[in-house]
């Protein structure tokens, strides 16, 4: 691993990617869509299973250190939604904007104009397709969501993710201030620890 510079990171969301290059700068981050490589259909029950496919299906097809990620919003309050189905909440081919206003309906329902809420990421990293030890690192984020919708900044949910003991919501952060906070930055974190940890053995 000491000598692996390059990681194909398995999404093709551009604001993950743009995080993973904040948070990742001693690797040069490639996105598995600048290497032609389709995704497969997600077919896990679980964030481990859908980011340990995405990493296998980008390794396999580019043979290189890759990346899967799986993330999403978790609400107790509408039975754990959106969940695995954070990026299709409102339909499968469903913007931002129309998974925000969905959440918010779905809220609305329940007479709630807030809810406790929290991110999960799970990070794979598949080295070859040998690989029977992949590392795996979760991040979990805590807060609430809110029907209020609030700032131009990240992606996803983040202008109605409020953290934990804060007035502001993601959409409101600076992106590093963001990066260091989130779920996939706690993530991240640990992923780096336990590839510094492997290349130090």
């Amino acid at each position: 691993m000491a000598n692996q510079t390059t990681i194909v990171v398995a999404t093709n969301n551009l604001g993950k990617l743009k995080e993973f290059k904040l948070l990742l700068p001693n690797f040069n981050i490639v996105s598995q869509s600048s290497l032609g490589i389709v995704p497969e259909e997600e077919l896990g029950e679980t964030f481990f299973e859908n980011s340990l496919q995405k990493a296998r299906v980008a390794n396999t097809a580019s043979g290189k250190t890759s990346l899967g990620d799986d993330s999403g919003l978790i609400v107790p309050a509408l039975n754990n939604l959106p969940g695995l189905r954070s990026a299709r909440y409102a339909h499968e081919s469903a913007t931002d904007d129309e998974n925000r206003q969905y959440l918010k309906n779905e809220l609305e329902k329940l007479k709630l104009n807030q809810a406790k809420a929290y991110f999960v990421c799970v990070l794979v990293l598949v080295r070859d397709s040998a690989d029977p030890f992949p590392l795996i690192a979760t991040g979990i984020f805590e807060g609430s969501v809110k029907t209020t919708i609030r700032g131009e900044n990240g992606f996803g949910y983040d202008p109605m993710f409020y953290p934990k003991d804060s007035d502001f919501s993601l959409g409101e952060m600076d992106k590093n201030e963001k990066a260091l906070l989130s779920h996939r930055g706690k993530a991240i974190q640990i992923l780096k620890n336990k590839i510094q940890k492997l290349s130090s053995e």
